[in-house]
């Protein structure tokens, strides 16, 4: 009896020393028997990571993605587009022009947000405008909003275009908030007036209240001689009455 409990204990540590020498692991041992081994990662190394080329950022809007080959000013940008380069202009803001105060800030302001940069394309209604150039509203991949981004940091003014006024409510919203806080040319007054009057940009729905919209028309009238938004629809001086 004695003689059997010792050949087994012989036979299981031989056993044991076997395993040991062989180098098997737990993970090894189930493989052989037909079951699936639990993959290691040795700590520090990367896990694999999606083609960020095929994948949008969550945050950022579906729409097309284009590469900005060229900057004109704060407004006009041109892209490469399926192998096209476009001109194409920001919906629903306006930078100042060439010779008009702080062209070179907002140009320069859009140039180093977006130069060289992959973009998403998002389309309102219109598909161009009368010149030709693709009406868009503009995202980098990070989701920043440039149209927005323009206009809340006061290098451009709203403009109203219909049909392609969407983001008109929130742009409108930005600006005040520019104004509010005298940034980019809202530091300015005696260059922004209550209004631009240098062409005709604006309609009634581009103001909260008649007062906003009554003292632009004033403005202009005074600076320019003229309606240079034709907002006095009656002839008698009161405009866009139908506004709070």
């Amino acid at each position: 009896m004695n003689f059997v409990r010792w050949a087994v204990l012989l036979i299981a540590s031989c056993c044991l020393i076997n395993v040991a020498a062989s180098g098997c692991t737990p993970s090894e041992s189930a493989t052989q028997n037909n079951q699936p081994a639990t993959p290691t990662r040795l700590p520090g190394t990367p896990l694999p990571s999606l083609n960020n080329s095929t994948v949008a950022n969550p945050t950022a809007p579906a729409g097309e993605r284009a590469r900005v080959t060229r900057v004109y000013d704060g407004d006009t940008i041109d892209v490469e587009l399926s192998g096209r380069t476009y001109r194409l202009r920001y919906i629903g803001i306006d930078s100042p022009e060439r010779d008009e105060p702080f062209y070179e800030e907002a140009s320069d302001f859009n140039r180093e947000m977006v130069e060289d940069q992959t973009v998403i394309l998002v389309r309102d209604v219109s598909d161009t405008d009368q010149y030709g150039r693709l009406l868009r509203y503009v995202y980098l991949e990070d989701g920043t909003f440039v149209n927005a981004k323009m206009m809340r940091m006061g290098m451009a003014r709203l403009v109203t275009f219909p049909p392609d006024v969407a983001q008109t409510d929130y742009l409108r919203g930005l600006q005040g908030e520019a104004k509010e806080a005298a940034a980019g040319m809202w530091s300015r007054p005696d260059l922004t007036g209550p209004c631009d009057c240098d062409r005709n940009l604006y309609d009634c729905r581009d103001f909260q209240t008649q007062g906003e919209a009554q003292t632009c028309f004033e403005y202009c009238w005074d600076t320019t001689g003229r309606d240079v938004h034709h907002l006095d629809g009656g002839g008698d001086g009161r405009v866009c009455e139908a506004l709070p």
